[in-house]
């Protein structure tokens, strides 16, 4: 069972370990900015989950390549995950604006058909927004690309986790992502001090989505005795 409060508390204070090494800090917020090469702090951010709940550090900054293909991998899913809603939403909001252009007829049926489109893409987006972060645990954790959608292991660690704990989490983090936001709006400050937190938000949400796997996956011994095939039953008596 998911304690919410034990989890963000440990993924914080796993986070504010980050500012001890302020070079890795330092070069964490340059890669940060920099298109294309901050994938290498996603990929470092999927090294902290691949590392938790055992590690009770960020681990060093080290291997900039695999921390790049990792950081690529991811977001590649991310794009996968996203792409349906997408070509739903987008051709449906021009649809939507076109309507005042078209004849009364034609435009109740063009907005008819643009409302439907935007709304199916609209719950697609928020369902693979849910099924998003546990989709890239199962990735990282289990080593294989192909984990981000098994579906069925997903869904399996989330009905463990429990759905509504699960969205709690996930309101969580949208609220403390918002936070976030608000700061970097604060005028002249605001954007040095997102630029700054940037690193540790991306190190403090994969530390708390892999403590939520942790805790929503399937006991070892559970796996181990799915995995070996019964023993065959004994010979009949002659």
């Amino acid at each position: 069972m998911l304690d919410l409060g034990k989890n963000l508390s440990d993924a914080f204070q796993y986070a504010q370990k980050l500012f001890s090494d302020l070079g890795r800090l330092v070069i964490l917020i340059i890669l940060s900015i920099i298109p294309i090469l901050n994938f290498i702090v996603i990929g470092y951010a999927a090294k902290v989950a691949r590392e938790s709940p055992e590690g009770n550090a960020p681990p060093p900054l080290t291997e900039y390549a695999s921390l790049f293909i990792e950081g690529l991998k991811i977001v590649v899913v991310a794009i996968i995950y996203m792409i349906v809603p997408l070509i739903l939403i987008e051709p449906s909001i021009i649809g939507l604006i076109s309507i005042p252009m078209l004849p009364h007829t034609p435009g109740l049926f063009v907005g008819g058909i643009a409302l439907i489109t935007f709304i199916a893409g609209l719950i697609l987006g928020i369902l693979a927004s849910i099924l998003f972060y546990m989709g890239i645990m199962n990735m990282i954790k289990k080593n294989s690309f192909g984990k981000a959608f098994a579906f069925g292991e997903i869904l399996e660690v989330i009905g463990n986790v429990g759905w509504g704990m699960y969205i709690l989490w996930i309101i969580a983090l949208v609220v403390i992502v918002a936070i976030i936001g608000l700061i970097a709006a604060i005028p002249l400050v605001g954007w040095l001090i997102s630029l700054i937190i940037s690193p540790a938000l991306s190190v403090f949400i994969f530390r708390s989505a892999a403590l939520v796997y942790s805790a929503g996956r399937p006991s070892s011994t559970n796996e181990a005795s799915a995995a070996v095939p019964p023993p065959p039953p004994p010979p009949a008596a002659q």
